[in-house]
């Protein structure tokens, strides 16, 4: 079965704090290099075993914290939006919508990191670090998934990894574009077209 982006974003955990380690505090250095990232990206979803099980492909705008736009422009269109609040799952296949709290999504995930999390979110994590690569997961959670940042020499995400508890793998393997100043906050609210279904999980 296809894993898409909104799999992924839905993995939920529960967790506690405890305070941030030097590798924590590292990668949260990093990530607070950039408060956007414009990129094409890549998406392979692997079995445990390692097989191939997709392939897609699209372009991403994060402006954290908590606003981001990804469309999957192959092999099948799908977009999610996010404006810090609602988030929006987009299928013109189907014909439907999908719309879920921000908060419900992604605050006890790893993605929260990325999206922007604050300092109470960043201390729900273990990060262990070695090289450019920076593993995450949250030792209590009831489905342990692994975040695995890994940065090229210009400090750049050069992709992300994300393994859930069976592992399986979905690797997001990012090619940089130059950000734009400014960004147009309509990128981050979704209109939802006449006709299109919409199941609204609020």
């Amino acid at each position: 079965m296809k894993k898409t982006l909104l799999t992924l974003f839905l993995v939920l955990s529960t967790c506690t704090a405890h305070a941030l380690s030097v590798e924590a505090k590292e990668l949260k250095e990093k990530l607070a290099l950039f408060d956007q990232i414009n990129a094409s990206f890549v998406q392979k979803v692997s079995s445990a075993e390692g097989k191939l099980l997709n392939e897609s492909s699209g372009e991403m705008t994060i402006l954290r914290p908590g606003k981001f736009h990804w469309k999957i422009t192959s092999p099948e269109e799908e977009l999610i939006v996010s404006n810090g609040k609602t988030i929006w799952y987009y299928s013109p296949f189907i014909e439907q919508v999908t719309l879920i709290n921000f908060s419900d999504a992604i605050d006890n995930t790893p993605f929260a990191l990325l999206a922007g999390a604050d300092e109470k979110q960043w201390a729900n994590y273990e990060v262990n670090n070695k090289g450019k690569l920076f593993t995450v997961i949250n030792p209590i959670a009831d489905q342990l998934t692994t975040f695995i940042f890994e940065f090229d020499g210009n400090n750049n995400i050069k992709q992300f990894i994300v393994i859930d508890e069976q592992g399986q793998r979905s690797t997001f393997s990012l090619v940089h574009k130059a950000s734009k100043k400014t960004v147009d906050n309509s990128l981050f609210n979704f209109q939802i077209p006449a006709g299109v279904e919409v199941d609204d999980q609020r």
